[in-house]
């Protein structure tokens, strides 16, 4: 049966925004597509501004509902990009597991068709042994024996020999027969294989509707970001006496910050955690030697002194730093292409089809063409890094709960280097969000 293989995805081109959107910073957690909407927001109007420029506290609280109107705009935008994300992982997800069972029925189908030609030869050679024995006469040679005594000798070493023949043909034909079931239970298994890969093939193609609706979501709430922050920054900008472009600058600069303290959080939970577990095992390592005593009713053994704070755990490796520039080198020439779903190049990226490629490039794999599976592989090899100790070409991950739904390549200094969604072409940008791991490929 025809592979129905799904291709890269293009949704078309979306409308261009301007960079100073932040589709980073996100700040909500979404877990479905089409979430009742939030009722709408009074946005004031210019006369609202103009009043409110004429009383100092009434000036003070308009610019805090302008601030108010601007996050929850782009909360609600995040939200919807993040929902887009996890959408296209499932699809990368769902293609990975395609590809697996497809592999595996072109395997047992090899495996199928070597095991009958197998049985085929172990048929003919029981063939050729029984049409011998059938030739040699073994079924006439007692009579023969009672009849010719003159012919003994020779007449019972014709029925030895034909006896031993019937035993060979015997275990051939018990061999033929053992490969024929093994060549059809080989078969039977490629056909389920076939049937699992079909079944797959279809939910590839679900995914990629969920994926397509999840990103002109995520592109029409973008696009709604947009038109209403440039109006509310110009307001906010009116009552400060200052530009827009200066008031997006701030809240971008906000953003940039609240990423930053987002990794150093984490970074320190992760600390915790590794004191944690050291306190726990000085607790099993003490119980146990408290209780190696002979008992009988003897004195308690004495305290044992305190021990000392415990080690920091070792560093990774440090990265190896010329296939880090040529990983970083080769997805630099890849700044301003396209984003599309599934796409592994030479000129349209998706996030880990970016990675994958970048890596490539420099010698290393790093798994499949899935943000989830390159995170498990590296971490397979171990190569996960702490979020506090990131270097330049370290991979970061997006995601919660075990799942990944994005990669990007860090280039040090707080920035990133990614292939973010669809309507936003491969670009160096800020660390967005919250990344919930890293890992160093060439480590």
């Amino acid at each position: 049966m025809a592979e129905q293989r799904t291709g890269p995805i293009s949704r078309g081109s979306a409308a261009a925004f301007s960079a100073a959107v932040a589709v980073g910073a996100v700040t909500a957690s979404v877990g479905l597509v089409g979430s009742p909407a939030a009722a709408e927001p009074d946005y004031p109007t210019w006369g609202e501004i103009e009043a409110a420029k004429q009383n100092e506290s009434a000036k003070l609280a308009e610019i805090d509902r302008l601030g108010g109107l601007i996050a929850g705009l782009q909360q609600t935008a995040d939200a919807a990009v993040e929902v887009s994300m996890k959408a296209d992982e499932a699809y990368r997800q769902a293609i990975d597991a395609r590809d697996t069972a497809l592999a595996r029925e072109q395997s047992l189908g090899r495996q199928a068709d070597e095991a009958e030609a197998v049985a085929e030869i172990s048929k003919m050679r029981a063939g050729l042994i029984a049409a011998h024995l059938a030739r040699s006469g073994g079924g006439d040679l007692t009579s023969e024996l009672m009849f010719a005594p003159d012919r003994a000798d020779d007449l019972l070493h014709q029925l030895g020999t034909a006896a031993k023949l019937g035993e060979q043909a015997q275990g051939l034909y018990e061999q033929a027969r053992a490969d024929r079931n093994s060549a059809a239970s080989l078969r039977e298994q490629a056909e389920q294989a076939a049937d699992e890969r079909e079944r797959l093939a279809e939910v590839a193609e679900t995914r990629a509707d969920e994926a397509r609706a999840a990103a002109d979501a995520a592109t029409a709430a973008v696009a709604e970001a947009e038109q209403q922050s440039v109006q509310l920054y110009a307001q906010l900008a009116s009552l400060k006496d200052t530009t827009a472009e200066l008031e997006r600058e701030r809240v971008e600069g906000q953003a940039r910050e609240a990423a930053q303290a987002a990794l150093e959080e984490q970074e320190r939970r992760e600390r915790e955690e590794r004191e944690r577990e050291q306190r726990e095992q000085d607790a099993r390592d003490d119980a146990a030697a408290g209780n190696g005593g002979t008992g009988g009713g003897s004195a308690p053994a004495p305290a044992p002194p305190p021990r000392p704070a415990p080690p920091p755990p070792p560093a990774p490796a440090p990265p190896n730093r010329s296939a880090v520039e040529s990983a970083i080198w080769f997805a630099s020439q890849q700044l301003g292409e396209r984003y599309v779903l599934g796409g592994a190049g030479p000129d349209v990226w998706d996030c880990s089809g970016l990675t994958k490629g970048a890596y490539a490039y420099a010698g290393i794999g790093i798994g499949t063409h899935s943000a989830t599976n390159q995170y498990y592989t590296l971490a397979a090899r171990g190569k996960a890094v702490p979020l506090g100790s990131i270097e330049r070409g370290d991979l970061l991950f997006w995601g919660s709960g075990g799942d990944y739904y994005h990669v990007a390549i860090y280039l040090g200094g707080g920035r990133i280097l990614e292939a973010p969604r669809e309507g936003v072409p491969v670009r160096e940008y800020f660390i967005w969000g919250s990344p919930s791991a890293a890992a160093r490929p060439a480590g």
